[in-house]
């Protein structure tokens, strides 16, 4: 049987308060990061099912708690709504809760000092000053599955800093951002006696105009758009009496709760224009707080999966290479998806002099010929497949991707044996799996060792910032997804057999990987036996010499894409 939500609420705040006391006892801090990576887990849990009910933690403050709880509380369900509005995945949104807890970690009596005004005192400031490097060192006690958390507490401060400051100072990881809006959010609305607080709305709008970052902009249009035009328990006039806002249904009636009788709550469900407070308040009511949750006006939010990728997948799997279809069969295929029709209109643009769209599937089709059709199909399908997937670096990923494409496209122009999106389509299911398996390693370092290797190849992953990840995982989306494609394999082999144990087609793959290196850390040499594999394939994929291939990569101008 389910708990009731006002005893899972009840349990996470209480938690939330637990967790904070940790840094003031040195023996527990070993228990911090399991003990964050549990908290996040229920805060994203939570928020999944009922997000009013944690929603309103940002309207009314909880006086049974200090200012610095409060504010955590308020900071990590921000955190939850702003990747809840960006459909970010489990791991995103955990790592993003996870830095939310443990941003205050450290400071919890300056921040009560503040909220009250006083001065902090030579070691106030000290500890403030160092207060991420000191909760790095705490979490790292968990080992290397800490790191993603100290990376952002690493950054947050100078984020926070740039998102306020003109001219605009180019900030690279959105994931930062993210966590340096709730932050800057967090603290502009967090009820205060002895300082001013605004609402969660104005507070929203001061800092969407204030910040040159388009990227907060597009996050603070997403979050206000997911919570709606009323904050959960903010509180609204109506019929000339005040009463609390608790949600809306599907009818867009809204659900009111009157208090004024400490015996009885009086429910009421409203089909009106309210003007709501959204300005944090202070309540003792405990029903309020807690147990108005329980109602049965209040229901559990469905959890929408995203159809959109399954949907490609599927399409991806009825396509096979070496099927030449009639258009009566790719029309039956094609027809459920008229995104990918387009897509693949505007795909076909290289395949005739004048670089036009085509108009339909069939005009695609008679542009590519059959044979080629299901190739280039697919890859279509993995580019929206890569779109829909949302990460703060998704854009990031796309553009490499499309680099490494471009690439492998130049290097096998000449040969008319081999169909380039054939050996391209292997990179892009690579390029899905670590947008959902390895959401939260990615970055755009390029995670190549300064020595180099003598007997294997660089990773497709170090090229998107992941320098480990399961490779029997990979092997088995890549064959789940393309398993007729014999280029996934040579893909795999590349990844990890020794040099000896290359066959052609891994040969080619550790070709493009050197190429790819020279163009995006061409500072690190290739190592020998790797010049000697990029020399033959050159001659293999029948180029004339290395300088003519040279040139034709410069006029690529891939380095200035990213």
């Amino acid at each position: 049987m389910n708990e009731p939500i006002s005893v899972k609420l009840n349990q996470l705040l209480e938690n939330t308060k637990l967790f904070l006391t940790l840094y003031n006892v040195k023996k527990q801090w070993q228990t911090v990061y399991p003990a964050v990576c549990k908290l996040s887990e229920q805060y994203r849990e939570l928020y999944e099912q009922y997000p009013v009910a944690l929603q309103a933690r940002c309207a009314v403050f909880n006086p049974k708690y200090s200012y610095s709880v409060n504010l955590v509380i308020n900071q990590c369900v921000l955190t939850a709504a702003l990747c809840k509005s960006q459909q970010y995945n489990n791991q995103l949104s955990e790592l993003y809760i996870c830095a939310a807890l443990v941003d205050h970690l450290c400071v919890g009596e300056q921040l009560n000092k503040l909220s009250k005004q006083l001065k902090f005192s030579d070691s106030d400031k000290r500890i403030w000053q160092l207060r991420h490097q000191l909760t790095a060192k705490i979490i790292l006690t968990g080992g290397d599955s800490a790191k993603p958390i100290t990376q952002v507490l690493a950054k947050l401060t100078k984020y926070k800093q740039a998102l306020v400051t003109t001219p605009k100072i180019m900030l690279y990881d959105g994931g930062i951002t993210l966590v340096a809006i709730a932050n800057i959010i967090a603290m502009n609305i967090t009820y205060s006696p002895s300082k001013q607080h605004i609402s969660l709305f104005k507070a929203l709008g001061d800092l969407y105009i204030r910040t040159p970052n388009l990227f907060a902009q597009q996050l603070i249009k997403f979050l206000i758009a997911h919570i709606g035009p009323l904050l959960p328990g903010s509180r609204v006039i109506y019929n000339d009496q005040l009463m609390v806002y608790l949600a809306s249904d599907n009818q867009q009636r809204h659900i009111l709760i009157n208090v004024e009788n400490k015996n009885k709550i009086a429910w009421y469900r409203v089909k009106a224009l309210l003007n709501s407070n959204a300005i944090q308040w202070q309540s003792n009511d405990s029903r309020i707080q807690i147990s108005v949750w329980d109602s049965e006006h209040i229901t559990s939010t469905a959890n929408i999966l995203n159809n959109g990728s399954l949907a490609l997948i599927e399409l991806i799997s009825r396509l096979k290479l070496q099927h030449e279809y009639s258009y009566k069969a790719l029309s039956q295929i094609m027809a459920p998806y008229p995104n990918v029709i387009e897509n693949l209109c505007e795909a076909v643009k290289p395949y005739n002099n004048e670089h036009q769209a085509a108009k339909s599937l069939k005009h695609s089709l008679s542009m590519v010929g059959y044979f080629n059709a299901p190739a280039i199909i697919q890859r279509v399908i993995f580019e929206q497949l890569v779109k829909v997937t949302p990460h703060p670096l998704q854009q990031f990923v796309l553009t490499r991707l499309e680099c490494i494409v471009e690439i492998i496209a130049l290097l096998v122009s000449k040969n008319k044996m081999i169909q380039f999106e054939h050996i391209a389509l292997p990179l892009y299911g690579y390029a899905y799996f670590l947008l959902t398996q390895c959401s939260t390693h990615i970055s755009r370092k390029i995670m190549i060792d300064e020595t180099p290797n003598t007997t294997l190849n660089t990773p497709i992953s170090a090229f998107f910032g992941v320098s480990s990840l399961d490779t029997e995982q990979l092997k088995a989306q890549l064959t789940l997804l393309l398993s007729d494609n014999p280029w996934a394999i040579a893909l795999l082999e590349a990844e990890h057999l020794p040099k000896k144990q290359l066959n052609e087609r891994s040969k080619l793959w550790v070709a493009i990987k050197a190429l790819t290196q020279t163009v995006f850390k061409p500072q690190l040499k290739l190592s020998t036996w790797q010049q000697q594999i990029l020399d033959q394939q050159l001659t293999t994929q029948k180029w004339e010499n290395h300088h003519l291939f040279n040139e034709q990569l410069q006029e690529l101008a891939l380095s200035n894409t990213i």
